[in-house]
Parts: structure tokens; sequence; C-alpha cells
């Protein structure tokens, strides 16, 4: 057996670590580029989102390389993501390509460790527990380093910096093949990031984005957003979701990613009562709590026929004015281009430091002998304005 299963950022890691310690071959196709979008975007349905036509063309990349079992998770939810598995095999069948299909969350997980065993041998069920270990401990690795260059990339001396030890770590975290070899690389890591010189962050802006999980995770797809976003503007960006979460939440690795998704729900039921299978809770609740977590500003990234998601675009501008937090809309399709993108981001990043020192008051400078500490007539001394008085403005 020869598995693959389309890329969504780095969890290619984890996944490939769980696979290959049941003693099964991980096929792992090239990272997704404008051709992989090309290839999926030429024979998925016309008006479905983005990342489908993404995912498509990663798959007809894994058979190509060699792949004969594709495995995709799914489920019995209102969002499409639930039907992407049935709907791109079809396709890729009607295509001409030969392969298994493991569809994991409609088939029962017994039957999916029984397909596995048939073709390897009757031991993976005595490998399970040693592969779920693995897979638990490449996932936290990936989700404390890519934490650690969220928060040093806009904070670094060297441009570069960052990113260049980032790489380096998790391809030697692909190779590992023993929990020993995952826990020194983790310190490893750690010791190697935090160590990098930094500069004076006094006055650094912090985004929060909230959307979609796929348009969050996989930076082919948003033009490489939170790097961009640290390196080029020097913003720190916290995306509400990550890798970790997506990839534990289902097996219930972790009960504390149920308490915060349980949370989500409770918080966000006055604006959206109703589960429609996404990320729309997060969604709500990341922008709900955006400003009390001490974010400058809020980023919604959104496929553009994403049901849940453009549900989500209608209720986030009222929450935005009445918690006077700055909310930016990027709607991602494959027209989207990168300078279009980066113009919109240019100008948020520019408003939320002009609202900034517009809003703060330059209590700091030196006193000056018979002049109060506050200038009543400097802007910057003026009264706080809200979102909306800025907007009229």
């Amino acid at each position: 057996m020869k598995i693959a299963f389309p890329h969504m950022g780095n969890a290619y890691i984890p996944l490939r670590g769980l696979v290959e310690h049941m003693g099964v071959e991980a096929v792992v196709p090239e990272r997704p580029n404008r051709f992989t979008l090309e290839k999926g975007a030429r024979y998925a349905p016309e008006f479905v989102c983005l990342p489908f036509k993404i995912t498509l063309g990663d798959c007809m990349n894994a058979l190509e390389k060699g792949a004969d079992t594709m495995a995709m998770v799914c489920g019995m939810w209102a969002c499409r993501f639930g039907y992407y598995a049935s709907v791109q095999h079809m396709i890729l069948r009607d295509m001409g390509y030969e392969f298994d299909s493991l569809l994991i969350g409609r088939e029962d997980l017994r039957s999916v460790l029984d397909k596995v065993r048939g073709a390897v041998d009757r031991g993976v069920f005595r490998k399970l527990a040693g592969a779920a270990a693995m897979f638990r401990a490449k996932a936290t690795a990936v989700e404390e380093l890519e934490a650690l260059a969220r928060r040093i990339r806009p904070r670094e001396e060297a441009t570069g910096s960052t990113d260049a030890i980032m790489g380096s770590y998790l391809e030697k975290l692909d190779q590992a093949d023993s929990m020993r070899r995952v826990w020194q690389l983790r310190k490893e890591q750690r010791e190697a990031i935090t160590s990098l010189p930094l500069r004076e962050s006094n006055g650094l802006l912090r985004v929060r984005i909230v959307g979609e999980l796929y348009v969050l995770l996989e930076p082919s797809l948003n033009f490489d957003l939170v790097k961009r976003l640290g390196t080029q503007f020097g913003v720190e960006a916290q995306p509400v979701l990550s890798t970790y979460r997506w990839l534990l939440s289902p097996l219930w690795l972790d009960p504390l990613l149920h308490i915060s998704s349980s949370r989500a729900r409770r918080m966000s039921r006055t604006y959206l009562p109703y589960v429609l299978g996404g990320e729309e809770h997060m969604t709500i609740t990341g922008t709900l709590d955006s400003h009390t977590d001490g974010f400058d500003g809020v980023i919604h990234a959104y496929p553009l026929t994403c049901m849940p998601e453009n549900i989500c675009r209608t209720i986030l501008p009222s929450i935005s004015t009445a918690h006077d937090i700055p909310l930016l809309n990027l709607c991602f399709d494959e027209h989207t281009s990168t300078v279009g993108t980066v113009t919109r981001l240019e100008a948020f990043i520019d408003m939320l430091r002009s609202r900034r020192e517009h809003n703060g008051c330059r209590e700091s400078r030196p006193r000056q002998e018979g002049k109060p500490l506050r200038d009543e007539k400097d802007p910057a001394c003026q009264p706080k304005r809200s979102l909306s008085e800025l907007r009229r403005l």
C-alpha cells in the first residue's frame, strides 16, 4: 500500500509519522502551487470552494507520483467539506486514475484498519498505539515551532532568520523515526529560535486571523499570510486555528481542544445558534475576544463560495462596530492575485498604525516649564474615537 493525502500546511509531517509507523508507505506530493490549483480548477465544479480545487490537484499529483490509495477525512456536516472525498474520488476515477479509497469518517474505523491490515500484516493493531503516540508528538512539535515562529518573526533583527531555522527543523522533524529524536528536536528548535537577536518591539501591532481552516493553514492559498505580515509588515499575526487543533480534535487526544470548542459555541450562540459544519463559531468567538486579548485588528480570510464563512461575513461587521475592533475581509478564489492581497494588507496595517497613533497620547515627552504635560490642542491627546467615528471621518 502506498497511501497519500492532500496537503494542509504542515499536517503532512505528523500524518506521515502516523502512516509510516504502522508500516505503510506514505506518498507526499509536492507542496501546492499555482499549477496544482490550475489542474484542480480544470476538473472541479465551477462554483465549488477553492480548497476543493487545490486538494483535487494535490490528489492528482500524488497519484502521478505512485500512490495507490487516497485517504481523506469527511463527515456528515452541512459544509461541503463532508463530501470532498466522495466527489473528488469520483472525478479522479472518471479521469482514468485507479486507486483505493480510505474515507475516514464515513467508513467505520474498524473497516479502515482492516484495509490497512490486509495490505500490510496482522501486526498493524499492535503498532497502532505507538503510531498514535508518534502522531501526537510530531503534531505537538509542529505546533510549538509554528507558535514560536509567529512570535519571533516580526521581532527578529535579521529578516529571514526565523524561517531559515523553521525550514531546517521541519525537515528534520519529518525524518525523525523515534520519540526520543522528536523530543530532542523540540528542545533544539526551541533553543535555536529563542536565542535569535531581537530588535525593540515597543508598539508592535498584533492581528488575529479568523476564517476557514484550509485558507488559514495552507500558505500556498493565502499567499503565506502569516509569514508576510511578520516579515514584510512587522506585525504579529495569530490564527485562531492551527494544524494541531485540526488533527487532534477529531481523535479526542487533547480534551482542552473540546473545552475551547464548547466555549466558542456558547459565546457565539447569540449570533449563530446553529452548527454549520465549518469554523463559524471559532470565527465569531475569535473576533469577539480579539479586543480583550490585546489585538489591534482582525483579518477574516475565507474562500469565495464557502457557506459557513459567508454567513459569518454578514455577522462580523456588527461585532467589529460594537467592540471597536477593525476588520479586514480577504476573500480568495483562483483569480485572487498576490498584488491585490498585499495592497489591501498594506492599507489595513497603515490604518491600524494611524488609529493607534491617533488614539494614544504622547504623555512621555519631557515636561516644559510653565506648560502642562498634556496639550489639549494636540490631536494625539484628544479623547479616543470609536471605530465608527473614524469611518465617518
